[in-house]
């Protein structure tokens, strides 16, 4: 039997290795035998033999024969599976004779005085799917709905209930069956059972018998509730419902308290579906916190956590009363489920509790000074961006959290350390009553700090903002002392070619070595004889010197003389500022304004004499760096004329920049709310709407747009034909297209497939192959199809990450004129990276971590007929569907060159960075490079080669 042909027929496979081509007579013989063992041996090995695809249907007659009449239970578990692989149809499509006698085993296994063979039994015919088989079976099987023992009864219900779904002509009574017998059911799995058949087969009988049990329903077992709790909300939109909503409400109440934590969980997701009343809702919020609390799986909690965000949009305030609740899930060792709390409670924020919600964040950042605190920099680095928030929010709560803040800054973890410097200049530009003490407890921890980046800006504050006499005086004085003895080097190894180690005639520098200064001593040993002895005393003084001055040297002059470029620019330009701040407080010309003119000066000539002396920096000084000291300089020796430059307009575009971003935050935010009706929109109340158009109704919106995967209404014709793939061209004998529709992580493909021929297809069916992280989740159904007729086919192909996989097979069937099989192949369908990315913002900070942590970089050259650089980067960013994180590009129209930062994320939590770096000439050509960086080298390569095929204006979209 083909191998789809043998998955298509059996629901269960079983692995198994066979050391070579089984043979029938040796199968035969062990059949044949009297030991039940034996055939036991036989039949694994038939079914093992079916399963890879060899034909054995001559043993089929043997097996009734000599093994239905034994009482083995494990044999008879054996003859189970078998006729589940067993292909029960012939050549000509028509049941097998043979079938009869299986008929008849069934039947004595129905009413064989052990329970396991008849449980065993009636869960097989739950597989079954030949009516004609289970025809004259259906005595035998409600006659088990009232067998003494409950295992029997239990799947005598799930037969009934299978076969009703399929074939309901078999057992037209059998909603009435199933209520009689669950009247008197004391078995709860039994119990639960016959009450899902009778969900399913009559709403109305299930709702009637849970109506009459509601009061008992707390003490029914946890199984039967999940099943009450799905068929109230099912039946909660029937108009009938209203008059009886107040007793399930009260009983679902009950439920939101029940130990069991699926019970809880379902029922909160009830009382939100049937209740807006805010009394509902607190109940539901309440349920969900203590699940929060209660359960350890961490795929649970985040659960949790999104039905928190959603409820959010709709009921906001009465959440934002419980958002201690929410926090107490910071208790938790995963920083994931951490950091989506506190995003939940950033945007439950308010003026009632915030000081609460502070306290406690404040508590937990304290907590992460213990060694013994797992992920103790990552968790406090999260604590750090929330209070940020926090302040940002709300002013007054400022002086609570900056304070404890600044003790952080000396923190080993740079990013968490960076985040509170940032912090604090954010503070220091919005709040100007506090900058006063925020700088001095800046300059009390100034030489506590580790990083390099932090010191840049923390430089750059004092520059900016020490504008009171006391404080500048201070932070002049703190920088100074932290920088050390100038200048880093001193005059006689400033030049090299006045040492001995001048130049050669090559223009080599030479270099003296330790060994020449080595003092050669002759010295009398106690034989009388002579030896030399070697001394260097100078050298190990020098050697003393450097290592006591490199244990009492300060960081800042540590990183200074390791070459560290950008810092010594940013020291320059900081101390420049604050030098030219002082001149205009005293007054230019003054004797303390010169003083202070000549040590700036001394310490910007010592920063560049530091850069070009190559022995005493580890790395020479760049250009820009040079460049940037040079201006302070020339700042510093002409101080009135760039007076308001360096202290105006830097922190007029630090404010603009700071604007954009709140801009940029209170768009996002609003994101989040629902879309508002207009006035003239009509309004639809579900009690004055008829029953056909209950599916009109907004409560139904967000599940419409979850089963598409996407706004239906936002799709027009052209996006929606876009979808649609031709697989077989007109000429051929079946003509086939599919439109595809992605829901996350599922394909769905719609396939229509036309019998173009004068003759009937049988058993047409579509075999579908896929690469890459694609899988089919199920097998198609054979169809025959008449003469000019259609069928749609539904395939369903699951996804796992954003690769891009392929979609190929073929369309198989035969003819009744013809033997042998028939087959069309089809064209693949290349799926496109555009349908599992969509947009999303990230920090600067997150963007620089995530740009240095990803390994995988795609670099694309920039060839474009666009000449306008804005113009360009809208292009990028409709083509890869990412968002720009760059804020007010258009200045970038005027000087000819941008730089601009773009992010998005894929529906499985992969991340996409891109930068674009380009420049416009003066002919209007615009070069540069477009470089992409993610964790996977698909998502890469994929965004790579969309901008290379569509980065020009008459580029046409890829075929996917």
């Amino acid at each position: 039997m083909p191998t789809t042909a043998l998955e298509r027929q059996c629901t269960l496979l079983l692995p198994g290795e066979t050391s070579g081509p089984v043979k029938v007579e040796d199968l035969m013989k062990q059949l044949e035998s009297k030991k039940d063992e034996d055939k036991i041996e036989a039949m694994k090995s038939i079914i093992t033999g079916i399963i890879h695809g060899e034909e054995l249907g001559r043993l089929l007659m043997p097996i009734i024969k000599f093994c239905t009449q034994s009482n083995n239970h494990t044999l008879k578990k054996l003859l189970l599976i078998y006729w589940e692989i067993l292909d029960m149809y012939g050549e000509d499509g028509k049941l097998r004779p043979e079938m009869i006698l299986v008929c008849e085993g069934m039947k004595k296994n129905l009413v064989h005085p052990n329970e396991y063979v008849r449980g065993s039994t009636l869960r097989f015919l739950c597989k079954l799917r030949e009516a004609d088989i289970l025809q004259s079976l259906i005595p035998s099987i409600t006659a088990n709905l009232e067998h003494r023992n409950a295992y029997v009864r239990k799947n005598a219900v799930l037969a009934v209930f299978h076969i009703f779904n399929k074939f309901p002509t078999l057992i037209p009574d059998a909603a009435d069956l199933i209520e009689r017998i669950l009247s008197s059911e004391v078995d709860s799995a039994a119990r639960r059972n016959a009450f899902l058949m009778l969900f399913h087969a009559s709403e109305q009988k299930a709702m009637a018998y849970l109506y009459s049990n509601l009061d008992q329903l707390p003490s029914l077992g946890e199984s039967f509730q999940l099943v009450a709790l799905e068929l109230i909300r099912k039946v909660s939109r029937s108009p009938a419902f209203a008059a009886v909503k107040s007793r399930y409400l009260r009983c679902i109440y009950t439920l939101t308290e029940y130990p069991s934590n699926p019970v809880a969980y379902e029922a909160a997701n009830t009382l939100i579906s049937l209740s807006s009343a805010p009394i509902a809702v607190r109940r539901a919020v309440t349920a969900y916190t203590r699940l929060l609390s209660a359960e350890s799986d961490s795929s649970v909690k985040l659960i949790i956590l999104g039905r928190l965000r959603q409820l959010r949009k709709r009921h906001g305030s009465v959440l934002s009363d419980m958002v201690m609740d929410v926090l107490r899930s910071l208790t938790t060792p995963n920083n994931d489920i951490r950091r989506k709390t506190l995003e939940l409670c950033m945007r439950l924020l308010s003026p009632r509790n915030v000081q609460n919600v502070v306290s406690v964040l404040k508590k937990e950042l304290m907590k992460t000074d213990s060694p013994s605190h797992e992920d103790s920099l990552e968790y406090r680095k999260i604590l750090v961006d929330s209070l940020h928030r926090c302040a940002v929010k709300f002013p007054e709560v400022v002086p609570a959290v900056v304070h404890l803040l600044m003790n952080y800054v000396g923190d080993e973890n740079t990013a968490g350390a960076k985040d509170v410097i940032l912090f604090v200049r954010h503070i220091v530009e919005e709040y100007p009553k506090l900058r006063v003490s925020i700088l001095n407890r800046l300059l009390e921890n100034f030489d506590e700090i580790r990083s390099s980046d932090v010191y840049r800006v923390a430089l750059w504050i004092l520059g900016e903002y020490a504008e009171e006499p006391a404080v500048l005086d201070v932070a002049l004085r703190t920088v100074r002392d932290l920088v050390g003895p100038l200048p880093f080097v001193p005059a006689a190894e400033a030049d090299p070619a006045d040492q001995d180690g001048g130049e050669d005639e090559k223009g080599d520098v030479k270099t003296e070595t330790k060994s020449s200064k080595r003092e050669q001593k002759s010295k009398v040993l106690a034989d009388g004889t002579y030896a030399s002895q070697s001394a260097a005393p100078a050298l190990e003084s020098e050697a003393k010197e450097e290592e006591d001055e490199s244990e009492s040297e300060t960081k800042l002059r540590a990183l200074l003389l390791s070459g560290d470029s950008f810092l010594a620019a940013c020291l320059a330009s900081s101390v420049t500022k604050m030098v030219l701040r002082f001149c205009k407080i005293r007054k230019h010309g003054t004797l303390a304004s010169n003083s202070q003119l000549a040590k700036g000066l001394l310490m910007l000539t010592s920063l560049l004499r530091l850069g070009e002396h190559q022995a005493k920096a580890k790395a020479k000084l760049d250009r820009d760096s040079r460049q940037r000291i040079l201006t302070c300089i020339h700042a510093l020796l002409h101080p009135e004329a760039v007076e308001e430059a360096f202290l105006a307009k830097c922190r007029e575009r630090f404010h603009g920049m700071l604007q954009t971003y709140k801009a940029i935050d209170n768009a996002d935010e609003g994101e989040d709310l629902d879309d508002h009706k207009e006035v003239d929109d009509v309004i639809a109340i579900r009690q004055l709407s008829a029953e056909k158009e209950l599916h009109d109704v907004n409560a139904d919106e967000a599940g419409v747009k979850k089963a598409v995967g996407a706004d239906a209404n936002t799709l027009d014709i052209n996006s929606k034909l876009s979808r649609v793939y031709q697989l077989t061209g007109f000429a051929d004998s079946v003509y086939a297209e599919a439109y595809l529709t992605v829901l996350d992580y599922d394909i769905l493909l719609d396939i229509l497939v036309v019998n173009q021929t004068d003759e009937a297809l049988q058993k047409l069916t579509v075999e579908l192959n896929t690469s890459g992280d694609l899988k089919l989740s199920d097998r198609v159904q054979e169809h025959t199809i008449a003469p000019h007729e259609s069928k749609t086919i539904n395939v369903s192909i699951k996804v796992s990450s954003t690769e891009s996989g392929v979609i190929f097979g073929n369309i198989v069937y035969s003819t009744a004129k013809g033997v042998d099989k028939k087959i069309v192949v089809l064209n693949s369908i290349h799926m496109d990276i555009m349908d599992y990315i969509h947009p999303a913002t990230c920090t600067d900070v997150e963007f620089r971590s995530m740009w240095a942590e990803f390994e995988w970089e795609n670099k694309v050259s920039v060839n474009t007929d666009f000449t306008d650089l804005s113009e360009y980067l809208n292009h990028i960013v409709k083509i890869t569907n990412m968002k720009c994180l760059t804020p007010d590009v258009e200045q970038y129209r005027e000087c000819g060159f941008l730089a601009a930062n773009l992010y998005a994320c894929s529906i499985f939590g992969e991340d996409a960075l891109l930068n674009l770096s380009v420049e416009q000439h003066k002919s209007g050509k615009i070069t540069g490079y477009v470089r992409i960086r993610s964790k996977t080298q698909g998502v890469a390569l994929s965004l790579g080669d969309k901008i290379t095929s569509n980065q020009r204006k008459d580029a046409k979209p890829a075929a996917k």
